[in-house]
């Protein structure tokens, strides 16, 4: 016979690994810099600040906080076939949509796989992309896309500089940056909330940009 105790015991532990799957599903992937050896960060503020309430798209504090235009400058990485380019390089003439992620976490799996149909429906408006993969050696990053056609440039930086510099604590994250080199948009990787940005940042009619992938809920 099983005693209380026990099945107490397995209780506990099925509620503890139900909290921690629901924790990361709402922050997606958190950095190496960033992760915490005890259970899950509670859950990363949402994109839109809850003080302005400007809808989606609209930058948060972190993203208000960073100058965008001089670090698009200042981020100079290798793309695949070793080029070394600063982000300004990579704008089209109305933008750049940046996208961190890396190998490890599914969300960001869901984000590259769905990332050649994003950036074909923004690059009809010049906007730009790119897949910025953090954290991990070169030659991790060359197997994983040398096996995959993400249809996008993937630059990659092994260390965490580039991280700490935009402010980044999980992946997906994607930025959202208008051709004055401000943030449009810092958020989930909800395509949705991207396009509602891009529209805002492009003056576009709501609705103009439809995508047919949807992303997560998780950045």
């Amino acid at each position: 016979m099983i005693s209380r105790r026990k099945l107490c015991r397995s209780s506990q532990a099925a509620l503890l690994t139900a909290a921690a799957l629901v924790a990361m599903l709402a922050v997606g992937c958190q950095s190496a810099e960033n992760a915490p050896s005890a259970p899950p960060a509670p859950p990363a503020p949402p994109a839109v600040s809850p003080t302005t309430n400007q809808g989606p798209g609209a930058a948060t504090p972190v993203a208000a906080a960073i100058d965008a235009s001089k670090l698009l400058d200042e981020t100079r990485l290798p793309d695949l076939q070793g080029t070394v380019r600063s982000l300004r390089d990579r704008m089209g003439p109305k933008g750049l949509l940046v996208v961190f992620v890396d190998t490890n976490c599914p969300f960001s799996a869901t984000a590259i796989n769905e990332m050649s149909s994003v950036a074909s429906v923004l690059a009809k408006q010049e906007v730009m992309s790119v897949l910025l993969n953090v954290g991990e050696p070169q030659a991790t990053v060359e197997r994983f896309y040398g096996q995959r056609q993400v249809g996008i440039p993937v630059i990659y930086d092994t260390g965490r500089a580039t991280l700490k510099a935009w402010a980044v604590t999980s992946t997906p994250t994607p930025f959202l940056i208008d051709s004055a080199g401000a943030v449009a948009y810092r958020g989930n990787a909800v395509w949705a909330d991207v396009g509602a940005a891009a529209e805002k940042s492009l003056q576009l009619p709501t609705g103009s940009l439809k995508f047919t992938v949807k992303g997560t809920g998780f950045g």
